[in-house]
């Protein structure tokens, strides 16, 4: 492992502590305090739909109570939070992670005490070091993709291209 992904895993590694990053889901009822509208639209939105279900002869009380339960279990999922955990392995990574944890590398910051580790390690490159403290006097600060494209620039791989046979 180089001396560049060892400092950001480490770094990665404080803040998943710090942020207690686990990928659990938590009880947080900011939601009901950040959207209190949004939450009395869904149960304004609900009521007539129960009033239906309890006056329409094909469904009844007992449609109603259970698809009154699976409301509460549904809305109530809006009530967990999931911090996921941050891995060195998915920087720069466009998949289905991305829907889930967002494109967390861009705009998480690198530590500053991971910075001067970098720029004051003897393994790491001069050319590296000169890029990495030319974007942080340009941006002030640098996202865990500013210093892995750097460190690990993309290489294209060469395309072999076949001749299309014409009839």
């Amino acid at each position: 492992m180089d001396i560049i992904k060892k400092i950001l895993i480490d770094d990665l590694d404080a803040i998943n502590l710090r942020e207690a990053r686990d990928g659990k889901p938590h009880f947080n009822s900011q939601f009901l305090a950040n959207h209190p509208y949004l939450c009395i639209g869904m149960i304004a939105a609900y009521l007539p739909l129960a009033i239906i279900l309890w006056y329409a002869p094909y469904f009844g009380p007992y449609w109603t109570a259970g698809i009154t339960i699976l409301f509460i279990v549904l809305a109530s999922v809006l009530l967990f939070d999931v911090k996921p955990v941050y891995h060195f392995d998915d920087i720069g990574v466009l998949d289905l992670r991305v829907c889930y944890n967002g494109e967390w590398f861009v705009t998480e910051p690198v530590s500053e005490t991971a910075l001067n580790q970098i720029l004051e390690s003897k393994e790491v490159p001069a050319s590296i070091k000169q890029e990495i403290s030319r974007l942080l006097a340009l941006k002030g600060m640098l996202s865990f993709y500013d210093i892995y494209h750097i460190a690990y620039p993309e290489i294209p791989a060469l395309t072999r291209t076949a001749l299309a046979t014409q009839n």
